[in-house]
């Protein structure tokens, strides 16, 4: 009887463990947004795991070599040493692993580091960050005002701190919270903090304040959440027959980001 108690209680515990081990890796695995915008197949597991469950307004920054990477304070320092000097943020419903799988697509791409800056929680925050865009954001961006955003502060904070961002890539509700942030030092008079920047947009149209080195924008024809949210059309590139995702496992219709930066 007792053996069979020993037993029962030993699968018991076995089956906990399973449990644990497998909601933790469920846990860090993205969410439908970050595998459907972004590229999430060029993360590693050991770089999806190091930059899981960090909050809006924390920065990564990912580098082209496998397993290198840095969040956090690391991630900040990096920047302000000036060794990082292209900067992205994602939309709606990114997570962290959102967030570092555009940056690290991206430092594939240019062959360097790039920092970004987490926007969101994941899929659930679709319902607090997508009204914020739409009915907070779009508004602001028309009327060239500064709204109070975390993620939008951080970058300010970075550009006060001495970053040398002189590349901005946003997709998305990202591309206005990038414009937030503009706007905010450009009100402040803080223009020449950013005069050296080029700013480049993905799938959302918005208006930016003057100063910027350069600024271009792109969006899919097929691109109807792009269009939906674009408040600005000015200096657009149509790109024929791609969708809103930046994601290349979608082959015939991804934007093609590396063809822009």
């Amino acid at each position: 009887m007792n053996k069979h108690r020993k037993t029962a209680r030993l699968i018991v515990v076995m089956m906990l463990f399973g449990v644990l081990f497998s909601s933790t890796a469920f846990a860090a695995s993205p969410g439908v947004a970050d595998n459907t915008y972004y590229n999430t197949g060029c993360l590693t597991n050991t770089e999806t795991v190091g930059v899981f469950g960090l909050n809006i307004g924390s920065v990564v920054v990912m580098t082209p070599n496998t397993n290198v990477f840095y969040v956090g304070e690391d991630a900040e320092e990096m920047i302000l040493q000036g060794n990082v000097h292209i900067l992205a943020i994602p939309g709606v419903g990114s997570s962290s692993i959102g967030a570092a799988a555009f940056a690290k697509h991206i430092a594939l791409i240019k062959n360097q580091p790039v920092a970004a800056i987490v926007v969101g929680l994941g899929d659930g925050s679709v319902y607090t960050e997508g009204p914020q865009g739409y009915y907070i954001g779009r508004p602001y961006n028309v009327a060239g005002m500064y709204y109070p955003e975390v993620a939008s502060q951080k970058l300010v904070d970075l550009f006060a701190g001495g970053a040398e961002i002189t590349l901005l890539v946003g997709h998305s509700k990202g591309n206005m919270d990038i414009a937030n942030a503009l706007y905010k030092m450009y009100l402040d008079g803080n223009q020449a903090w950013y005069e050296n920047a080029t700013f480049k947009t993905f799938g959302c149209g918005v208006n930016v304040p003057p100063g910027l080195a350069s600024f271009k924008q792109y969006i899919g024809t097929l691109d109807t959440l792009g269009y939906t949210n674009t408040v600005s059309w000015a200096n657009m590139t149509y790109v024929y027959g791609r969708y809103h995702t930046t994601n290349p496992y979608y082959a015939m219709t991804y934007m093609p980001i590396q063809l822009y930066l």
